[in-house]
């Protein structure tokens, strides 16, 4: 393991554990009393961010091969629905919230190699949870390396160093059919981006002169079911999607290309401690597509824009222990496969990244769980940590 990971995992476990050392102590105080859960005791943010209105700060551990070690910070603000502020309860006992609450985000991180991003943005619930949006706007410095997608089998594969300027705009909607688990609606993307190479674009394959400075927008429909019975940390049911997107000069964009992504990711409640997920992610592009808009294999211990073609597959499995009612551990392996779609041009297949972590049931009316993971990839070691499922 590469000696900066260890140390930066001592780094993130101390980060973690100031967020969860106000479980072990105990002082009086009405203030306190918002971080106890009166069911068990325990250390719990629910009250704090459903009763209080607290935020909820969230230490950002950035550690991906591709931009460096580094820090940061979001936070999030909880908004009870207001049907659930009527109906209140699943079951008085547990006071679990019935509708996925609103949450409001802003974040922001910086890392050793000078990169840097910056969002805010909004995911609302509304009428019953019959309607659902997502938003979200921000700015972005990175310092990548691009591995070339669809370069001959026998080209050199050393990264080529760039820098990515850019400003990006993201909103969708969706409605429910009905009262069933089907959702329907869209999404547009927007990206303007300046980006810089260390070599001249003329020496880089796969990369044109008209995506250095340019703008990427696209319109996307959406069929979506979501039978989760929680969605923020999943125990049991399936989230299934289908994004067809083009993007278009007419909607703002400077390319003209065509995107689909399919993805399932299930969860099974195998024993009354043990749960199982079970994730495949599929993605496609088609036309003149920028360099940096092909999708690449997105895997826990894999850097970004790493493995790169014109489709990518993924999958995934990881299976969480619940050790008590608070605290478990999670495993997770996957594994991801490129086609660059030419003859003769260079694919993957089989690239392989697994590891380990733990959970703490955070807030228990959210179900929301948080923790760290340790991931092992093909070349590197990565830590992440957790909020809720949002590794999937």
């Amino acid at each position: 393991m590469d000696t900066r990971a260890i140390k930066f995992k001592d780094v993130a476990v101390v980060l973690l554990v100031s967020l969860l050392l106000p479980g072990i102590a105990h002082p009086s105080g009405s203030l306190w009393d918002s971080f106890l859960d009166p069911k068990d005791g325990k250390f719990d943010v629910s009250n704090w961010l459903i009763e209080r209105k607290g935020f909820l700060p969230v230490p950002i551990i950035t550690s991906d091969p591709a931009i460096g070690y580094g820090g940061g910070a979001a936070l999030l603000f909880f908004h009870e629905a207001a049907e659930d502020k009527e109906a209140k309860l699943v079951a008085k006992e547990d006071d679990v919230l019935i509708l996925p609450p609103s949450v409001s985000f802003g974040a922001g991180f910086y890392t050793e190699n000078g990169s840097w991003a910056g969002a805010a943005g909004h995911f609302g619930s509304w009428r019953e949870d019959s309607i659902r949006y997502i938003g979200a706007a921000g700015g972005a410095a990175l310092n990548l390396k691009y591995y070339g997608a669809g370069l001959s089998d026998d080209a050199d594969k050393s990264p080529f160093s760039f820098s990515i300027d850019g400003l990006f705009l993201f909103q969708e909607l969706t409605a429910r059919y009905k009262k069933s688990n089907f959702f329907l609606g869209g999404r547009y993307t927007f990206l303007s981006t300046d980006n810089k190479f260390d070599l001249g674009v003329d020496d880089i394959p796969g990369v044109s002169e008209d995506a250095l400075e340019s703008k990427d927008a696209g319109l996307g429909l959406i069929a979506r079911y979501d039978s989760r019975d929680n969605i923020v940390s999943p125990n049991s049911g399936m989230l299934n999607e289908l994004i067809v997107s083009r993007f278009d000069t007419f909607l703002g964009g400077d390319f003209g290309y065509t995107q689909a992504a399919a993805k399932t990711l299930s969860w099974w409640q195998l024993l009354p401690r043990l749960n199982l997920g079970v994730r495949v992610d599929g993605r496609y592009t088609s036309g003149d597509a920028p360099f940096y808009a092909l999708p690449y294999i997105d895997m826990r211990g894999i850097p970004a824009l790493r493995y790169q073609g014109e489709s990518v597959l993924v999958t995934e499995i990881e299976p969480r222990w619940d050790v008590t009612d608070r605290w478990s551990l999670v495993g997770f392996v996957g594994s991801g496969w490129t086609d660059s779609g030419e003859e003769g041009a260079q694919s993957y297949s089989g690239i392989v990244a697994g590891g380990g972590g733990f959970r703490y049931l955070a807030a228990r009316r959210l179900g929301l769980r948080t923790g760290l993971d340790v991931a092992v990839g093909p070349e590197e070691t990565v830590i992440y940590i957790a909020v809720g499922s949002a590794n999937w």
